[in-house]
């Protein structure tokens, strides 16, 4: 199962993002608890490229989700074209330091990496490129 949806830089299209996704899910029989993954990784992705990424320039731009599952794992490529970034190489938070110690933000990322078993980013041309991979456990039950 294979679908593709692109969008503009604009954190009002996160809800059809992630109406996109439930229904991509239920088309591919993923457990709940995998759509529930997928939302999250989506959401906190979508709204970091349009908040972070694209920033305070405002510029117009696209974000492309691609989305498979195939023998048990769920890929989800991510394609936009704000300034190059990097979100693999962000360090993880030092969660043993008191809450008022810590620096905002990072934790949304961090929490991404926890819900994947794989990833790749590359930057080409004037685009970002994130490649996650989940391995989806057939154990589980269906939506």
């Amino acid at each position: 199962m294979k679908a593709a949806l692109t969008l503009p830089n604009d954190i009002g299209k996160l809800p059809r993002l992630l109406e996109f996704a439930s229904e991509f899910a239920g088309r591919s029989q993923l457990p709940s608890n995998e759509m529930s993954c997928l939302l999250v990784i989506l959401d906190e992705l979508f709204s970091n490229i349009v908040r972070h990424g694209y920033g305070e320039s405002k510029a117009s731009g696209t974000i492309r989700v691609d989305l498979s599952f195939v023998r048990g794992c769920l890929r989800i490529v991510i394609i936009d074209d704000s300034p190059a970034f990097d979100p693999l190489t962000v360090a993880a938070p030092d969660l043993d330091l008191p809450v008022s110690q810590r620096p905002t933000g990072g934790l949304g990322i961090h929490f991404v990496r926890s819900l994947i078993d794989d990833a790749r980013y590359s930057r080409r041309g004037e685009r970002n490129r994130l490649v996650l991979v989940r391995r989806i456990h057939p154990s589980a039950p269906a939506v």
